[in-house]
């Protein structure tokens, strides 16, 4: 994920599989892209219950003589408790056993999300709940494959012509080209799912993540939205996301969240920032501090990062709806190896 964002997830459009196709391509596209602000949230992401406005309260804020994104003077204001949080979560995740997957296997994403309705045109007329499975072949040459919530999925597979031909025929009868798990197509030239290439020390993941974020929005604002970015449905391996976790902690303006539930029921602990109205959240176990997911809250009245000086709550990505509401969550159930696509992993 050096570069992920969460997929869309939007009712598929009727009519022939050449429009659910580039729908579904279009959720794999915007899950390797990026994400900014204002939100624009659908996707694999887990719902978070019981959130109160008594619930974004803040924690102790002390002076710490941390970088920033390069253009700071004197001391930047951090969250000693977030800061806290973040190394304990970086600690973790280097303490984790690493998957060790053969070229010819698949890794497997599952995941759950939520989705609040949206308002104006084209916006959703009532939440949405999604259960994810993702199979994603380790060396790009098989097909992997994406099912949502009890859908018979799409097969992840450029540049094949077989695919090619097998849904030109059912678009010429009319049909949706079925999904056999027992004769997947060939020829396939998909990306690697796993995340190379990343510093390996702390201060220079830290400088990557201000350098590689994409958006308009503040410095520390993005750099921040670039973690999830990063991390989501990709394989990390543990030494890579306990540095990832550890340059995080030195991002000004990363507040905490307590007494967090998700959909699963298990009890987290939320790391996050305030920017023109909304929350963006990193969720860890309360106890482990292992990674769960993400959500996003609506926030009219948290502090905005130093830097950021727009009032919260203005602008394009101003929130709406009461404030702690929800706005889109998910959360990671598991992540395995398997050796075929559409294999559930025991």
């Amino acid at each position: 994920m050096n570069d992920l964002a969460p997929p869309p997830r939007r009712d598929l459009p009727a009519g022939r599989h050449e429009a659910r196709r580039a729908h579904l391509a279009g959720e794999l596209a915007a899950a390797r892209r990026p994400r900014g602000l204002p939100f624009r949230f659908s996707g694999r992401r887990l719902v978070f219950g019981g959130v109160t406005a008594a619930g974004l309260a803040a924690a102790v804020t002390a002076v710490l003589l941390v970088p920033g994104d390069g253009k700071e003077r004197g001391p930047v204001v951090m969250n000693a408790a977030a800061t806290e949080v973040l190394n304990r979560a970086s600690r973790a995740a280097a303490a984790r056993p690493g998957l060790h997957p053969r070229p010819d296997q698949f890794l497997y994403f599952e995941s759950r999300d939520y989705q609040a309705a949206e308002m104006g045109s084209g916006g959703l007329e009532r939440p949405q709940s999604g259960h994810r499975r993702a199979w994603f072949s380790v060396d790009g040459s098989r097909a992997g494959l994406i099912r949502n919530s009890g859908d018979e999925g799409i097969w992840l597979c450029e540049g094949s012509g077989e695919l090619a031909k097998r849904e030109a025929a059912a678009s010429a009868e009319g049909r949706e080209p079925p999904i056999d798990l027992a004769h997947p197509p060939t020829g396939c030239r998909n990306d690697d799912v796993r995340l190379t290439g990343m510093p390996d020390n702390v201060e220079a993941m830290r400088r990557w993540l201000f350098d590689h974020r994409n958006g308009q929005n503040p410095p520390a604002v993005q750099a921040f939205i670039t973690v999830g970015d990063t991390i989501r449905e990709r394989y990390v391996q543990p030494r890579t996301l306990s540095v990832i976790f550890a340059a995080a902690a030195r991002i000004p303006g990363v507040t905490v969240t307590r007494g967090v539930t998700d959909l699963l029921g298990r009890k987290g602990i939320a790391v996050g920032q305030t920017w023109q109205g909304h929350r963006q959240e990193l969720i860890f176990d309360a106890a482990t501090y292992a990674f769960l997911g993400e959500r996003t809250l609506v926030d009219g009245q948290g502090a905005p990062p130093p830097g950021a000086t727009a009032s919260p709550g203005t602008g394009d990505g101003g929130g709406t709806g009461a404030q702690g509401s929800v706005v889109y969550a998910s959360a990671e159930v598991r992540m395995a190896v398997t050796d075929r696509a559409g294999q559930i992993p025991r």
